[in-house]
């Protein structure tokens, strides 16, 4: 397969170089990278991108925004089989790549995989956790991509982006759902559900539900779901 892994950064250029030194170089399977800069300062995109061989990278003096900033990646990676969608500040586990590869392989019409965090898990079904949104770091299908498009910036700068796209690719018939037995690692924030950072997502997810509202009818009922990039 041919896939490509998009790395979104904002500054944090400490936290970068951990993600990066984990994830990229302990994958278990080849990808190319892209690295589509947030709106860092000059100087830390820069020393991000000294981090690795990049097979495209970009800087932005202004935030786009998550969703506009994962199509702008989604638009350079049109011919690959599968896209990874990656944060600045989740670690991931050794040979999570060819992990999503041999489920993607097993795993009929599967549409989005993620690597479980913090949230609860479902019971296991088909030998994985089927779930609406596989929250955190993603395997994208291409023909999902093909299907539905991809993010929908009007949850931009944050929220319920991910959950929309979920949304879309189960209307699509698609299944989502984390791999068995990995976990990942959120170190950017304090992510309990008591945390200050938690109240904080949770505030711009409340913002974010009246947009949630105002596609449900197009999607379900006009059944327009794909989203141009």
């Amino acid at each position: 397969m041919k896939i490509a892994i998009i790395f979104l950064s904002l500054d944090r250029q400490h936290l970068a170089k951990q993600v990066i030194e984990q994830n990229f170089y302990n994958a278990g399977y080849n990808a190319d990278c892209f690295l589509i800069d947030n709106g860092s300062t000059e100087e830390q995109f820069f020393n991000i991108a000294k981090l690795y061989k990049w097979h495209f990278a970009t800087w932005s003096q202004h935030k786009r925004g998550i969703a506009a900033g994962f199509n702008l990646g989604l638009s350079l990676t049109k011919d690959y089989d599968a896209v990874c969608v990656m944060a600045n500040d989740i670690l991931l586990p050794k040979n999570w790549l060819q992990s999503w590869v041999t489920f993607y392989k097993s795993i009929p019409k599967t549409g989005i995989i993620g690597i479980h965090c913090v949230e609860d898990l479902p019971p296991l079904e088909d030998g994985v956790h089927k779930t609406h949104t596989p929250f955190g770091n993603n395997f994208i299908s291409g023909d999902l991509i093909k299907e539905i498009g991809g993010y929908n910036i009007d949850y931009d700068p944050y929220g319920m982006q991910d959950r929309d796209f979920a949304e879309r690719a189960t209307i699509a018939g698609y299944v989502n759902y984390y791999v068995p037995n990995l976990k990942s690692e959120h170190i950017g924030h304090d992510v309990g559900n008591k945390s200050e950072y938690r109240a904080m997502k949770d505030e711009s997810l409340q913002r974010a539900q009246s947009v949630w509202e105002k596609y449900q009818p197009i999607y379900h009922n006009e059944k327009k779901i794909r989203c141009e990039f």
